[in-house]
């Protein structure tokens, strides 16, 4: 496995990561229009330049705690069977490299929470974050009922 680039982000106090690949755009967070009757991890609707951009919130999706919105609030947006999702983190901090040796893939890390999205631990300087898969977070049935929702918006 070569070097990977990953962005590293904050969730409420807790580092975790994203493979710069997957990542479309990092926009300011800016309001979003409220959906009625949806989960209450998905935020809402964000124009992005006429592109309709489902925000979810990761602290709640991944039952952290609310997000408290601030000037450093991040929407990280990326791009699934071509659709854009947008992800609202509290603080998007650097976009570093990282070698192999830096990166745990070992089945007790993958398979403690037997969740999907996590593709391993990263290490720099001493911390320890996690690297998240953004396409996995959502199950299929969640992305069908955001895409309808669009759909009908459109």
């Amino acid at each position: 496995m070569a070097d990977i680039q990953v962005v590293i982000f904050t969730l409420n106090n807790e580092l975790c990561s994203v493979e710069a690949s997957q990542v479309f755009k990092i926009e300011k967070y800016s309001e979003v229009s409220l959906i009625p009757q949806m989960p209450d991890y998905i935020k809402g609707l964000y124009d992005l330049r006429g592109r309709v951009v489902p925000v979810i919130d990761l602290n709640k999706k991944f039952s952290m705690g609310d997000s408290e919105i601030t000037k450093k609030t991040k929407i990280i947006i990326t791009e699934k069977d071509g659709q854009l999702f947008g992800f609202m983190v509290n603080n998007v901090l650097e976009i570093i490299n990282l070698n192999e040796d830096s990166i745990d893939k070992s089945d007790a890390i993958i398979k403690v929470n037997n969740k999907k999205y996590i593709k391993g631990v990263g290490k720099k300087n001493e911390k320890l974050f996690s690297i998240i898969d953004l396409n996995e977070v959502l199950h299929d049935h969640e992305v069908e009922q955001v895409t309808e929702v669009i759909a009908n918006k459109e």
